[in-house]
């Protein structure tokens, strides 16, 4: 991939507005910030700063800042086609772009998230097939990790932002699906032996789940902290919901599980009644659902076949715009839902510590103390 580089004008769109160009010079100037070089653009030099330089400005100036502890995204609804991919794509893209260690975890044998992440996209370029199978041979995934092939370490690939990464989806996640109905707390996998070793290195994990319930899917939901469903605004996915909401709800408090859910409703056309009644019934009637959406748009769709999010590919249009109210929405939710854990914490020691034992319990329990 080419290097890219961003204007001033294009890095304040990105984190926030062209409010910030002043507040990025001022901060260039005190070499808080790294010093603007000079690029060519077409026949053209200008000055900037090149995409491994933007996570430095987006800790600084951005608002999609770090979490309080490392945290784990799924990204899944029983339903195709409605951005879940995209929306993986852009947390983790803007997570990254903000100073935060992110990896991203592929659970979906259609492998969009590997794709929308460039790995290995110029396979389709290469003249020599026996090349392409030794470099498909070479990627190693979930699957190999759970036949203890290989560790955990080797299956993680960089993109090309150096604080992003990749464990890519492979064609052996359906063979890894069938083998978790083998072994004991077959939920548990990928959390006791993935996602919790991840969050040892990484702010952030965002699983790409497949829109099936299938077991990898069950892996995801019992590993995250956060579970972001998109909801698109038509009428299939209207008449599906309720299903899954109640099939989301039963699962949840079968396992006992406390995660947050953040619904987004996605591919909403404005000029469109029905889609824009969805969109409002979405809002009114489903808990926890965001008020800023994703509307649909060509820009998105070309971001994600360039791999980049919809920030870094076109940021002052309008759909970027709404694209950054959406994650400001989603960051703030999440840091709430951070602040919720810590009171709980923070409770639960207190009634520990002043807990009154039973006559003749304190002495049985006094190593506890």
């Amino acid at each position: 991939m080419a290097e890219q580089y961003f204007t001033l004008k294009k890095t304040a769109e990105m984190f926030g507005g062209l409010h910030l160009k002043e507040r990025i010079e001022e901060l260039e100037e005190q070499g808080v910030l790294p010093e603007s070089k000079r690029f060519r653009s077409g026949a053209l030099f200008r000055k900037g700063w090149d995409v491994n330089e933007m996570p430095l400005i987006g800790e600084k100036l951005g608002y999609f800042k770090k979490f309080d502890r490392p945290l784990a995204i799924s990204v899944f609804t029983t339903k195709g086609g409605v951005l879940k991919s995209t929306l993986a794509l852009n947390i983790a893209r803007t997570a990254a772009l903000h100073g935060h260690k992110v990896c991203v975890v592929g659970l979906d044998i259609q492998g969009d998230v590997t794709t929308a992440l460039g790995f290995e996209n110029d396979l389709d370029n290469q003249q020599d097939l026996l090349e392409v199978i030794e470099k498909l041979n070479r990627t190693k995934g979930l699957s190999d990790f759970f036949n203890n092939q290989v560790r955990l370490s080797e299956t993680i690939r960089p993109t090309d932002l150096s604080n992003l990464f990749l464990i890519p989806e492979t064609p052996e996640l359906v063979a890894l699906n069938d083998s978790l109905s083998n072994i004991n707390r077959r939920e548990f996998w990928l959390k006791e032996k993935v996602i919790d070793a991840l969050k040892e290195h990484f702010d952030l994990v965002v699983m790409d789940c497949s829109p099936n319930w299938n077991k990898l899917t069950t892996n995801a939901l019992v590993a995250c902290d956060i579970l972001v469903s998109p909801l698109e605004c038509k009428i299939n996915n209207f008449r599906n919901f309720k299903v899954f909401r109640h099939f989301l709800k039963e699962f949840k408090d079968e396992m006992r599980l406390g995660f947050e859910n953040i619904f987004i409703p996605t591919r909403y056309t404005k000029n469109r009644k029905l889609s824009l009644d969805i969109l409002e019934w979405y809002r009114a009637n489903v808990e926890g659902c965001t008020e800023h959406g994703v509307r649909e748009n060509i820009s998105g769709e070309e971001a994600t076949a360039l791999n980049l999010s919809l920030n870094e590919h076109v940021p002052g249009q309008e759909v970027a715009k709404e694209m950054r109210e959406l994650l400001k929405e989603v960051h703030g939710r999440i840091v709430n839902y951070c602040e919720f854990l810590q009171n709980r914490h923070v409770q639960d020691n207190d009634q520990a510590f002043n807990y009154v034992p039973p006559k003749g319990e304190a002495q049985r329990n006094s190593w506890m103390y």
